[in-house]
């Protein structure tokens, strides 16, 4: 896909944010916090007892008005799920992509670049793409916020509201399993995605249809399957499921196009794309045939407006995924889920619901249709939506760094 031709107008959009009004860049601060789970997420990959977030702050001038902007990693605890944790992460922020940040404005006339315009800060670290994305986002939610726009108006999608799902975690037994969907489902969440894994797939999936026969379900294997596991994964076709999510390693994929070529069930990818070059060599192959959307694993909100926009014009369907995020990233998820070419609901339930303590307030949730489908109603107000409250991430916090720029003296 040629994404210049092709995404409708996002990349341009993107490129405008930070054209009207110039910043002083005046320091970067570092949130390195722990936030308790109401329980424990079980994948095939481990067990997440607690969320650690690395939030990004960046202080501004403007006409001597102070500004702020903020960015959230979506990095977890360990490296079970990437290869970048929250611990690498604010390393990578640290030690390299803040001090290229200040090297890249100090040779701007001390000017905050705007955020389609930090090649030079990604390449200082290749292997750091979440730490880059909050870094990004941090910088696009000021630049918004000084120019008094938000991003839901900037994409044209203000006022609307967004279906939501939920994700059910790996479940010791079928019974168990179906308890959990049973909280989700009464709760009004329009889709349910469950975690599988070999010796955790057949008997859960026929006890949930067993009872919700038109449930809107997926299936999220965090590639857990291997060679010799396709005639196995084929008998989760009777199943119905809106799509199967990463069977296989992320790095395989003939495996999963060789699977996609038998299975009636739509095969999607999330851990293999990492890149919108990687979107595109998956669908070229055809080992894939619908997009998870991660907006921080496909390198920021750059990139991921640049897949929205490409696999929408290209008839590609997506739903978009999480990384059980604050509210403060899941609220911009959810604006970008609102965007044409999201065929069903994603991994958007609110951050309360897996969260102990939020950072921020909660979604405004209301029910739509016969079904009475939770939905959010998308953040308004400057910026990318209500800021991370320094209180609420105090309360939590494990580590603050204050990165001054290199060219004053003065505390901010």
């Amino acid at each position: 896909m040629d994404a210049a031709a092709t995404d409708g107008g996002l990349t341009p959009t993107w490129r405008g944010i930070g054209a009207g009004r110039t910043l002083e860049l005046l320091a970067v601060v570092l949130w390195m916090s722990e936030l308790p789970l109401v329980r424990p997420i079980v994948t095939a990959k481990g067990i997440h007892q607690s969320r650690p977030l690395v939030f990004v702050q960046v202080r501004c001038r403007s006409h001597g008005d102070t500004v702020e902007g903020w960015g959230e990693c979506a990095a977890l605890g360990d490296a079970s799920y990437d290869g970048e944790d929250a611990s690498v992460s604010s390393k990578a922020l640290e030690r390299t992509i803040v001090p290229a940040l200040f090297g890249q404005v100090a040779q701007d006339g001390r000017r905050l670049p705007p955020p389609s315009a930090l090649d030079p800060v990604r390449r200082s670290a290749p292997g750091s793409p979440l730490a880059f994305a909050a870094l990004e986002m941090a910088v696009a939610d000021a630049h918004l916020r000084a120019e008094g726009r938000d991003l839901a108006a900037l994409l044209g999608v203000e006022g609307r509201t967004v279906e939501l799902g939920a994700v059910a975690g790996l479940a010791p037994s079928p019974d168990g399993l179906v308890a959990r969907v049973a909280e989700l489902v009464d709760a009004g969440f329009a889709r349910v995605k469950v975690k599988v894994a070999p010796g955790s797939d057949v008997q859960h999936l026929e006890a949930v249809r067993r009872s919700w026969p038109e449930l809107r379900l997926q299936a999220d294997a965090n590639g857990s399957y291997g060679a010799g596991d396709d005639e196995h994964l084929l008998g989760l076709d009777r199943f119905g499921l809106l799509c199967l999510e990463q069977p296989f390693d992320r790095a395989d994929l003939a495996a999963h196009a060789r699977l996609a070529a038998r299975m009636s069930t739509p095969i999607c990818l999330d851990e293999s794309l990492g890149s919108p070059a990687d979107v595109d060599a998956a669908l070229a192959v055809g080992a894939c045939s619908v997009v998870c959307v991660k907006p921080a694993r496909l390198g920021g909100l750059g990139a991921a407006l640049q897949v929205i926009g490409s696999c929408a014009a290209a008839g590609v369907p997506m739903w978009m995924g999480g990384m059980f995020e604050s509210g403060y990233a899941r609220a911009v998820n959810t604006t970008l889920a609102a965007l044409a070419g999201f065929a069903w609901p994603g991994d958007l339930s609110p951050a309360g619901t897996y969260l102990r303590d939020d950072v921020v307030p909660g979604p405004q949730l209301t029910r739509r249709g016969p079904a009475g489908a939770v939905a959010a109603c998308l953040p308004s107000g400057p910026g990318m939506g209500p800021p991370p409250d320094p209180l609420a991430l105090a309360r939590h916090l494990g580590r603050r760094v204050v990165m001054g720029v290199p060219w004053t003296n003065s505390s901010q």
